[in-house]
């Protein structure tokens, strides 16, 4: 059995920056497993949500005030909905009892995660596709981390790095460009509803929509995959 394991920096990367090549394995009967290695804690949504003055997609005023618990469980839910809209199994959805608060993840610890989730499995079984440590332009910290922890592993196991999706380079030349069919385009569609779904009386604030809206409408209007040529 090939076991793909995607290493998501933050609840939403596994969709936007990993979602086309997953759902491709995931059609290829790979074994796929999701390990997010961030709380997510820091993003700025957890303020919006409780100034009271609204946002431009939902009506009246926004007065949510969570704790960080609560506002990490909301973005949790998110992710899980979207793992499993995305086609992967439960059992094979993590948050990494290592993972990091967010933004202060570092090389070693996200190797430190990568080698407890690979416990226990054949390093010829397995492969890590993560987001690559550079890009075009200026990168999340914690999406560095990933890539160059996945880099210090490339001795033991198969890598496959993923180039950023909002950060994409104008040339492709040495990239692979992966374009979902029908069937993952909806399985796309459907982990992206999961993040905008807005049920606050459920717990449910569509925080990974809030925080990167544009990213969001950028990549439902143009979902592909960017992978380094091997």
């Amino acid at each position: 059995m090939r076991h793909v394991f995607y290493f998501s920096p933050h609840q939403d990367d596994e969709l936007t920056n990993l979602g086309v090549d997953l759902c491709k394995e995931v059609s290829a009967g790979s074994a796929v497993h999701v390990v997010l290695c961030t709380d997510g804690s820091a993003s700025g949504v957890k303020r919006m949500l409780c100034r009271g003055d609204g946002c431009r997609w939902h009506q009246g005023p926004h007065t949510y005030t969570l704790d960080i618990p609560a506002f990490v469980a909301a973005r949790d839910a998110e992710f899980t909905e979207s793992c499993l809209a995305l086609g992967v199994p439960r059992e094979n959805i993590v948050i990494s009892p290592l993972r990091a608060p967010d933004g202060a993840l570092s090389a070693d610890r996200a190797e430190a995660i990568m080698r407890y989730a690979l416990m226990g499995y054949a390093p010829e079984d397995c492969v890590i596709k993560t987001l690559a440590p550079t890009s075009a332009y200026r990168q999340n910290p914690d999406h560095t981390a990933v890539g160059t922890a996945a880099e210090r592993l490339k001795g033991e196991y198969a890598v496959s790095l993923l180039w950023e999706f909002i950060l994409r380079p104008a040339d492709l030349t040495g990239f692979t460009v992966l374009r979902p069919t029908d069937a993952e385009l909806s399985r796309i569609k459907k982990a992206a509803a999961g993040y905008r779904l807005w049920q606050p009386e459920r717990g449910r604030y569509a925080v990974g929509y809030h925080s990167v809206a544009d990213e969001f409408d950028d990549f439902l209007r143009e979902p592909i995959g960017i992978r380094f040529d091997e």
